[in-house]
């Protein structure tokens, strides 16, 4: 790394490994922002160092806030942080500076959202959000007599999955495989249950493939317990070091791969941006990658069945990987 690189490392805590969800970042702008605000102006190291960031992901959050707001989305709907020279300038944005106002039906909306959404798996009780609908809920009008009722289908295959997850149990899964029209048999021990983009996963230990992957719920056919309880510690360890990865963030660079036969189960370990099924019965599978290292690993498990298609310059990567390997062993 370059030495202004490695300064912006220094201003903050260690990076973590892999992108960062944008959960994680919002999560953070929810504290970092007031805390801004009410100092309205200070320096870029101080604020990483306040935080535990580096300076890169400072501004990159920082930068991300500053085209957030409200309509018509003009410059005073956006909240007003920017960076000079190596300054962070926060202003309270006009938005705030007058008591936000709510209709009923706007209150009632947001209630109900919220209620909502503590209800589906994973969810926490205790939250800013919570704590700030409680207090709406005192200024809203006698419940008795304008009740929201709030029903959510379930999802058999979802609770066995969250059970199995609480009880460390291990499982047995018919999964569906679009990409090779198929269904086989996987046992799984759950790391991991989250939703995305209207689908839900479980992200597992597989022992067929002996890696973490990504199994897509609605594609399950059926659930049976075999009986053996595992080590969720573990488990759950690798499934957040499988998780930081971020695959669905817009950041990251695409890769398109050709996989055939034995490296077929590439289209379906990791979640996809495209695939395309060609006469030929290879696959060409689009998905979002982390780190050069990241997919140079990917492609020697696929081995002489999984090549790259774009961009131009990862097609050496798989030489390139075997003959690193081959020399450590010389």
């Amino acid at each position: 790394a370059s030495g202004k690189s490695a300064a912006k490392r220094k201003a903050g805590a260690p990076r973590r490994r892999g992108p960062r969800s944008a959960s994680d970042r919002v999560a953070g702008l929810l504290i970092i922002l007031p805390w801004l605000m009410k100092r309205k102006r200070v320096r870029l190291s101080t604020v990483a160092q306040q935080f535990r960031m580096s300076e890169e992901d400072l501004v990159a959050d920082l930068q991300m806030a500053a085209v957030c707001g409200v309509p018509p989305y003009t410059p005073d709907a956006l909240v007003d942080v920017f960076i000079d020279d190596g300054w962070v300038v926060a202003e309270i944005p006009k938005l705030f500076s007058r008591p936000l106002r709510l209709t009923s039906a706007e209150m009632y909306a947001i209630i109900a959202m919220v209620e909502a959404a503590q209800r589906l798996p994973g969810a926490t009780s205790r939250s800013a959000l919570t704590a700030a609908v409680t207090k709406l809920k005192r200024l809203a009008p006698d419940p008795d007599e304008t009740a929201v009722m709030i029903d959510l289908p379930k999802d058999p295959l979802l609770e066995e999955l969250q059970h199995a997850q609480r009880e460390s149990l291990e499982l047995r899964i018919a999964y569906f495989n679009p990409s090779r029209s198929e269904t086989s048999n996987r046992t799984i021990r759950v790391g991991k249950i989250f939703s995305e983009r209207g689908h839900w996963y479980v992200l597992a230990d597989d022992e067929k493939s002996g890696a973490m992957r990504n199994f897509r719920v609605d594609r399950i056919q059926s659930i049976d317990r075999t009986g053996k309880v595992y080590d969720q510690a573990d488990v759950a360890r690798r499934a957040e070091s499988e998780a930081d990865r971020d695959w669905f963030g817009d950041s990251l660079e695409t890769v398109t791969l050709r996989v055939r036969d034995d490296a077929s189960w590439i289209a379906e370990a990791y979640p996809t941006v495209s695939r395309t099924k060609n006469r030929d019965g290879s696959i060409d599978v689009t998905l979002r990658i982390t780190t050069e290292h990241w997919l140079s690993r990917l492609l020697l498990r696929g081995g002489r069945n999984a090549t790259v298609v774009s961009p131009a310059k990862y097609q050496g990567l798989t030489a390139a990987t075997a003959a690193a390997v081959r020399a450590k062993y010389r």
